[in-house]
């Protein structure tokens, strides 16, 4: 039944992933992966943790300033800026993977090996938690939750929101299956779990909340004293050491939360234009299943905990990540399907055994199994049918951007370029010296060549304009 989830979840993906080239975060994290492993394993090269705090505080609260920080921070290929914040666990992935010379699609496509992991631990922990008809259920359930859902179809793109969704889930299991068992060992796998996702994606500590939460209820039974939290901590600070030493010794930690931080107070609207109401209500209605179930659920949780006792311990590390990533990422206001990823599928697991409990309890064995089938096919027509309505469209202007630049012999100018096509222009063009803008639109004749020798311009078709031009070349 696994291989079911995985194959329709290809098939459902394959329809969502588009060729076109590396828009503004893939075209960075591209970059990352051209730099190497020495690079990202050591933080190297990086701006000192007093000097990025200098630089943040004096140019980083003005609007007007940010191009040129970002430009200052470009200029010395700090690979930290680069990775946007994030741990380097991916982009290792993505160094393996860059070496095979696919194209952009395929490379996307690669991207499937992490919700296919996804799913294979939601089954198997399901499984391995419940046991028997129960787990089988909770297994159907929750994997058709998270394999059909709309994030994980549609987040094909190359960013370490999939493989953060893994590790969080197999943190997750863990913490689980302490709370079922009592057992240390579990515990201590959770914790190295979690300083793995800390070192995929800056949020990451929300897991190490949810283990420390959880640690603190389980804390009798798991016999907690100094000499357990020592342990714990030993084996948290041993695998980001070996994983992503920078963390620690370069502070690279600290910059990714200051960051975090600086965005949270200081940008209006850092993750997009959309409201609070948009995000929510785009979410909703692209998955209104999916969002049923899991609103079921929680009631269920709320009103009904007499009957489900045990199930509920055993789901409280889902429930507490699930809220605690929402209130994190409640400024993260865009209808972006990888931004759900980061609580959506705690939801899913949290759901999925909350309705296999219950059909376990009082529907009978082979109606339970029939209704859980049900709710697969429907959760699978629901997405199918999204992305009939919303098919996945490629960036046309970004290959016509490149196919001029490429015509007109741009490769090694000086240009002076919109900031969201800064990125891509560096990472398929790296002899052109780029300068990013992002507030008015600036002509050419009042710059000088010695600033920039040509100005590209928002929109589609391409507009360029160089000195001597006289005007604006709309070739494409």
């Amino acid at each position: 039944m696994m291989l079911v989830f995985v194959a329709l979840l290809v098939v459902l993906a394959w329809k969502a992933t588009v060729n076109s080239p590396y828009q503004y975060d893939e075209a960075d994290y591209m970059h990352v992966a051209r730099l190497g492993l020495q690079a990202n394993y050591t933080d190297s090269p990086t701006m000192p943790i007093g000097e990025f705090f200098h630089i943040g505080v004096s140019r980083g609260r003005e609007a007007r300033q940010r191009s040129q920080l970002s430009e200052l921070i470009r200029g010395t290929d700090d690979i930290i800026f680069y990775r946007h914040w994030n741990g380097p666990v991916y982009f290792y992935w993505l160094m393996l993977t860059s070496h095979l010379n696919l194209d952009e699609r395929q490379m996307r496509l690669l991207t499937l090996a992490f919700p296919i992991c996804s799913i294979v631990t939601i089954y198997l922990g399901c499984l391995w938690i419940f046991g028997g008809v129960q787990g089988t259920l909770a297994a159907i359930v929750s994997s058709a939750l998270f394999a059909w859902s709309v994030p994980a179809v549609r987040s094909t793109e190359l960013a370490p929101h999939q493989p953060f969704v893994c590790c969080y889930l197999i943190c997750l299991i863990l913490l689980a299956k302490t709370l079922a068992t009592g057992k240390r060992l579990y515990f201590y796998s959770a914790v190295v779990a979690a300083a793995l996702n800390c070192c995929v994606l800056e949020v990451g500590f929300v897991t190490v909340a949810t283990v420390i939460g959880c640690g603190y209820l389980e804390r009798e039974r798991l016999g907690a004293d100094w000499s357990f939290a020592g342990r714990a901590l030993l084996a948290f600070v041993a695998t980001v050491l070996v994983v992503w030493p920078g963390a620690l010794l370069k502070l690279s930690f600290v910059k990714g939360y200051a960051f975090m931080a600086y965005i949270s107070l200081f940008r209006k609207s850092p993750w997009g234009q959309e409201g609070l109401l948009q995000t929510w209500e785009k979410r909703v209605l692209s998955s209104p299943m999916e969002w049923l179930i899991i609103a079921a659920a929680l009631l269920a949780w709320i009103f009904l905990r007499e009957r489900f006792p045990g199930d509920r311990r055993i789901m409280y590390p889902f429930l507490i990540f699930g809220a605690l990533m929402l209130a994190m990422t409640l400024r993260v206001t865009t209808g972006a399907p990888r931004y759900a990823l980061v609580f959506e599928p705690s939801l899913d697991v949290l759901a999925g055994c909350f309705v296999a409990g219950y059909l376990f309890r009082f529907a009978g064995e082979s109606r339970a199994f029939l209704l859980a089938g049900i709710i697969a096919c429907l959760l699978f027509a629901e997405t199918w049918i999204n992305l009939e309505r919303h098919p996945a469209v490629p960036d046309t202007r970004l290959a016509s951007l490149l196919d001029y630049v490429r015509e007109n012999r741009l490769e090694s100018r000086r240009l002076l370029v919109p900031q969201t096509d800064l990125p891509t222009l560096h990472y398929y063009f790296p002899n052109t010296r780029l300068r990013g803008y992002t507030e008015a639109i600036p002509e050419v004749s009042a710059l000088g060549e010695r600033v920039s020798e040509g100005v590209i311009y928002p929109g589609y078709p391409i507009r360029y304009e160089a000195p001597a031009s006289g005007g604006a070349d709309q070739n494409k």
